[in-house]
């Protein structure tokens, strides 16, 4: 690579690495996964996981206390109770009412354990309400969820914009959906204690996993507005959209994400066994600056690359102290040694 063939090839890596910044792909829509991504699809699968165990265990609340006759551990969900086995709440309040129908005496309920089973139909049909309400109400987070985090994996603007704009509901209908349930729970076995001796059962492992899994989706819900922010949706109306980015500077991880699309195809000799990535802009070669050949593995003079580029590499450790090399002025090869050369 001599002469005009060595110029032409470094503007090119120029105008490719322009082409990739993250303010020009931002102007034509052209995402790129970045950290900020990465973290939100992360950490939304995770809560994805959390939330749907909450639902399908029937956790939610928990009692350890055994009652007189009935030894098991009693376990309530947001669509089933578990004792000596699982029942679903609609099943548990109709059980309850039927026996409330057996111990009547026609159409007078006179003894306390008749009373009973009728406050427990009563209660279980309010429980078995607000169970299914609050459980209607995760599922549908649960599924605006898995939308969300598809919309972030596809990453494209609109998308985005999408994501942005459903994930703060996901978060609202879930965790309100749970801490409704468990406030208005404790007030039903709350009743049942007035009653009779009925421990209030405490919040279970189910409803703490929810609560991880609803503090996930707020997580998502903050990177959301970082992404569209980052990448916006394109307004072809609009010419003045991205006036504002001349002044601000470029995001790290943005940058690093960039520069590995923007990086070039190596150059045949010394360059090929480390590449690396391309000089930045702002050190382009200058008509002032000193030219510089070398000699490749093969004994062929490449070149000439300007000092910019021979600095870029050797700091890069691209070339060694034993490359062979010589200014546009001399005309013999000398070892490049510790660098100095580049500074004289």
């Amino acid at each position: 690579m001599k002469g005009p063939q060595a110029g032409s090839w470094h503007e090119e890596l120029l105008k490719r690495r322009k082409a990739n910044t993250h303010k020009e792909r931002r102007k034509e829509g052209r995402t790129i996964h970045t950290k900020a991504s990465k973290t939100s699809i992360t950490i939304a699968s995770i809560a994805l996981i959390f939330n749907a165990m909450a639902i399908a265990m029937p956790h939610w609340r928990s009692s350890w206390v055994a009652l007189i006759g009935y030894g098991a551990r009693r376990h309530w969900g947001l669509l089933a109770v578990q004792g000596r086995k699982m029942t679903m709440h609609h099943t548990m309040f109709e059980n309850n009412c039927k026996w409330h129908g057996t111990l009547m005496l026609g159409n007078s309920c006179l003894s306390p354990i008749c009373k009973w089973y009728l406050l427990k139909c009563q209660v279980y049909f309010d429980l078995c309400l607000y169970s299914y309400g609050a459980a209607f109400f995760v599922l549908l987070a649960l599924l605006i969820h898995v939308l969300c985090l598809i919309w972030t994996c596809m990453l494209s603007t609109r998308s985005l914009r999408w994501a942005a704009t459903w994930w703060p509901v996901a978060a609202l209908f879930h965790l309100g959906g749970a801490i409704f349930w468990v406030v208005i729970t404790e007030g039903i076995f709350d009743t049942l204690d007035e009653e009779s001796w009925y421990p209030v059962p405490t919040p279970g492992a189910s409803f703490f996993i929810a609560c991880v899994g609803g503090f996930g989706q707020c997580v998502c819900v903050f990177i959301a507005f970082q992404l569209m922010k980052t990448w916006p949706e394109v307004d072809p109306d609009d010419p003045n959209q991205f006036m504002s980015d001349s002044s601000e500077p470029e995001e790290d991880d943005e940058t690093e994400e960039v520069m590995k699309v923007a990086q070039p195809l190596p150059t045949p000799g010394p360059m090929t066994t480390v590449p690396g990535p391309v000089p930045p802009a702002d050190s382009a070669p200058t008509e002032t600056e000193r030219q510089w050949y070398y000699k490749d593995k093969g004994g062929q003079e490449q070149g000439p690359f300007p000092t910019s580029i021979m600095l870029g590499w050797y700091g890069q450790g691209s070339i060694g102290s034993d490359l062979e090399l010589r200014r546009d002025d001399e005309d013999s090869y000398s070892p490049l040694g510790d660098g100095s050369r580049f500074r004289q």
